[in-house]
């Protein structure tokens, strides 16, 4: 029995492990990272992988784009609804200053999607203003 005991112990200490970030992974790498990290609830983990991208690849808007709206998922997973709002708009902010065709259309609709999901009553009056 403690034995038992022990090893769920370890397994459940492992799931909100830091995330073990290598250094020549690229951009579509880490973010397959953060969301096998996600799949298993390891949100601590999954939210370094994709600030890692920002970090490392984020000079590209594109990349930039894919990696804020995995954090606003994350976020809204985690019912922090402040910043998948602030992901969220960034990202639609940032399709009404790009030029047409130059950014992976799909973030776009994906970001609104996600601001539609954020539950009445969750943000402030000023971020509704927004």
């Amino acid at each position: 029995m403690t034995i038992l005991f022990t090893v769920t112990a370890l397994m459940l200490a492992s799931c909100v492990s830091n995330a073990k970030i290598p250094d020549n992974a690229t951009s579509t790498q880490l973010i397959q990272l953060g969301q096998d990290a996600m799949e298993v609830s390891n949100y601590t983990a999954a939210e370094q992988y994709y600030m890692a991208v920002i970090q490392r690849y984020g000079m590209d808007t594109a990349t930039y784009i894919e990696a804020r709206y995995e954090l606003g998922h994350l976020y809204l997973k985690k019912k922090d609804y402040t910043q998948a709002y602030e992901c969220f708009s960034e990202i639609v902010e940032i399709f009404e200053n790009a030029e047409i065709g130059y950014l992976p259309a799909a973030y776009k609709k994906l970001a609104q999607m996600g601001l539609s999901n954020i539950p009445d009553g969750k943000l402030t009056k000023l971020q509704k203003a927004e």
